[in-house]
């Protein structure tokens, strides 16, 4: 959010600007989360272990961008997005590691097809996130649309 006027009035300027040359406007993300803990698997992963995963689906460069967060957890080994609802899943899409200080926004590519299969079902698909002691996954959490 733009905060000051004096920005406002000069971002609503030059969108203007483009829209009269003709430029594209970007296309629409679409936004969705998950809140990731080890209650989510079966068997259970890290007790203690929590984040939250803030997923954006842009069309216009066919990518998927992941902004995570996790606490309580050993060092992760690998962060997912996998399909399948609550107790079953197989792996779509591997994401990087996140850095130390457990703080990642990442961007993959993905094809329209997998962008479409998550916007129409997105509790169809989850993030899991696994370390050295969790191999199997230390937390997981299912897609769901953000609030607008």
């Amino acid at each position: 959010m733009i905060k000051s006027k004096k920005r406002r009035l000069l971002a609503a300027a030059f969108g203007g600007a483009l829209m009269i040359a003709g430029a594209a406007a970007p296309a629409a993300a679409a936004d969705f989360r998950a809140m990731l803990n080890g209650d989510n698997l079966l068997p259970a992963g890290d007790s203690d272990g929590w984040g939250r995963a803030n997923i954006d689906i842009d069309d216009a460069f066919d990518r998927l961008c992941v902004d995570l967060e996790v606490r309580s957890v050993a060092d992760v080994t690998s962060v997912q997005l996998l399909r399948g609802k609550p107790g079953e899943g197989s792996p779509v899409l591997n994401l990087d590691t996140p850095d130390d200080d457990n703080d990642e926004d990442d961007c993959d590519r993905i094809g329209d097809t997998l962008a479409d299969e998550i916007r129409a079902n997105p509790g169809e698909f989850y993030v899991e996130v696994k370390t050295a002691e969790h191999p199997h996954g230390a937390i997981r959490g299912q897609l769901v649309p953000s609030a607008s």
